[in-house]
């Protein structure tokens, strides 16, 4: 009988202190939900998007000045909305030599045609998505760790041209070095 009751009176305070837990908590599941996600605002806000023609729209902010990819991931990136047209051109950096060493220029070569873009994007779509390890540069060059040329045009409902470029630093990704940071 001492055992019986032992067990009862061990019963009945977890009863207690769970009911005296939960009239404690004035939360439901809902309203915990809820008090998380107010600390969170949403990726895209619609409504605070400058379009392309709209005021306060500044064509150098497209883009942002550089993105960083690694040499085993994607380059993504999208456009403003609400275009009526979009074109993308990626460009490798070539420097030639003329004459002296401290004489160096630089030109853009087109290397669009050469990327992998993934489906939904492209050359004339609104996101330019590619992947790198499957992009080359031409039959016998890949896309290798560089600096590139990104630029976009577009044209706004307004039917004006806007322009903006980038750059895009691929760097070689480095898997299995114990000692990176290793101290000497």
């Amino acid at each position: 009988m001492k055992r019986y009751c032992t067990t009862c009176q061990k019963l009945m305070f977890s009863f207690l202190a769970a009911l005296f837990l939960c009239a404690g908590c004035k939360n439901n599941i809902n309203t915990m939900l809820e008090d998380y996600n107010s600390h969170y605002e949403p990726a895209t806000d619609m409504e605070h998007i400058i379009n392309p023609g709209d005021e306060g729209f500044r064509q150098e902010n497209m883009l942002d000045p550089t993105y960083f990819v690694s040499s085993e991931g994607s380059i993504n990136i999208a456009a403003p909305y609400n275009c009526s047209a979009y074109e993308w051109a990626f460009y490798k950096i070539v420097y030639i030599q003329q004459g002296s060493q401290s004489e160096i220029k630089s030109t853009l070569q087109d290397i669009t045609a050469g990327l992998d873009f993934y489906s939904e994007s492209g050359k004339n779509k609104r996101e330019f998505r590619a992947f790198v390890p499957r992009s080359r540069i031409s039959a016998n060059e890949e896309l290798k760790p560089d600096t590139y040329i990104l630029h976009l045009t577009v044209i706004g409902n307004d039917g004006n041209k806007y322009k903006d470029w980038c750059s895009i630093v691929i760097y070689e990704q480095v898997y299995g070095q114990t000692d990176f940071f290793k101290e000497d």
